[in-house]
């Protein structure tokens, strides 16, 4: 059975999302343009709230009178949710961006370079991700004192 190279596996994309996590910024601003901002909310609150929603489950089925096997397919539902979020999110990060923000991690990128916080080595082969921007809008963040490189200058 010969295995398509560009088939990533479940383990590589899950740490893919997991690190994609670390990496993305915390920004309500950036949440409108960003949705893996809030699926990172999403996966983060489910942390907390899951475990009592489980131990709910498990009393439900001791109980009540509720079949075994719906209370299992629920549990093992309810623990899937984060999971599907992090493989998601590993998906967005080494998805290509769109033209729209391909031309802002340009512009991002220039200023850095200008800011000499970036060296302007030129990889016509670099492929420019989430993941890459993200990154990108960090150190923007850091160096700049702002996400997409607006000029402060007319305020």
């Amino acid at each position: 059975m010969s295995r398509n190279p560009k088939q990533m596996n479940l383990v590589k994309i899950f740490k893919q999302g997991q690190t994609y996590m670390d990496i993305c910024p915390n920004d309500k601003g950036l949440s409108y343009s960003f949705p893996e901002l809030k699926i990172i909310n999403y996966i983060k609150m489910a942390k907390k709230i899951l475990p009592p929603i489980i131990i709910g489950l498990i009393l439900w089925q001791y109980y009540l009178p509720a079949q075994l096997v719906v209370t299992i397919i629920t549990i093992l539902f309810t623990l899937s949710l984060p999971i599907q979020g992090i493989l998601w999110l590993g998906y967005r990060s080494q998805s290509p961006l769109p033209l729209n923000l391909v031309d802002n991690y340009n512009r991002i990128k220039l200023q850095l370079i200008e800011k000499k916080v970036l060296s302007p080595n030129k990889n016509p082969n670099e492929k420019l991700t989430f993941a890459s921007l993200m990154k990108l809008i960090n150190l923007s963040k850091i160096h700049l004192g702002n996400y997409f490189g607006q000029d402060n200058d007319n305020q």
